[in-house]
C-alpha cells in the first residue's frame, strides 16, 4: 500500500509496505537501509561535535561506501532531527532513534519470550527501516527506487 504525502517544500513522502519477488533484492534493500540508518545516527552525533556538513557528506560516503546522495539525505535527516530537539528543549545528547517509547519498555526485565521478542523486532523496523532517497529537479526526481502499487494491494484497497 502506498501512501503519499505532499509538504509545503515541494517533497513527496511516500511510505511503503515493500514486497519483493526474490530474497536478494530483499537483502540489498534491507543492507541499504541498514547502513542508511546508520549513516543518520553517525552523522547525528559528527553534528553535535560540530563537524561541517561538507566534510561530513566525504566522511559518510568513504566510511559506508554508498552513494552521494544517501550521505546527503543521511545529514538533512540527522540536522532535522538535532533542530527538532532543540526546538523542543530536550537535551539532544538523550535522542534515541528507533522510539523512545519501545526502547524503555524494551530496558524493563519483566519482558521474555515471545512479547520481547515482537517488542524488539517493532523497535528494531523502527530504528533500522528508514530509507531516504531524494532526486534532482533536473532529473526530475530518483531513477534507482520505484515505487509501484501491485494489482493485490489495489483491490484490498477498495
Amino acid at each position: 500500500m502506498l501512501t503519499e504525502k505532499k509538504s509545503e517544500s515541494n517533497f513527496v513522502t511516500v511510505e511503503c509496505l515493500l514486497a519483493f519477488d526474490k530474497d536478494e533484492g530483499k537483502e540489498r534493500v534491507l543492507s541499504t537501509m541498514r547502513k542508511f540508518s546508520s549513516m543518520v545516527r553517525f552523522a547525528y552525533k559528527r553534528l553535535m561535535e560540530g563537524a561541517e556538513r561538507k566534510e561530513l557528506k566525504k566522511l559518510l560516503s568513504r566510511k559506508y561506501g554508498i552513494n552521494v546522495r544517501y550521505s546527503e539525505g543521511a545529514i538533512l535527516l540527522a540536522q532535522q532531527a538535532l533542530e527538532s530537539c532543540v526546538d523542543r528543549g530536550q537535551s539532544p545528547k538523550k535522542l534515541v532513534f528507533g522510539s523512545r517509547k519501545l526502547f524503555e519498555q524494551l530496558k524493563k526485565k519483566h519482558l521474555t519470550g515471545k512479547k520481547r521478542d515482537e517488542l524488539r523486532q517493532k523497535w528494531e523496523e523502527r530504528r533500522y527501516g528508514v530509507l531516504y532517497s531524494r532526486g534532482g529537479k533536473i532529473k526530475r526526481g530518483q531513477s534507482k527506487p520505484q515505487a509501484c502499487q501491485s494489482e493485490q494491494s489495489m483491490a484490498s484497497a477498495d
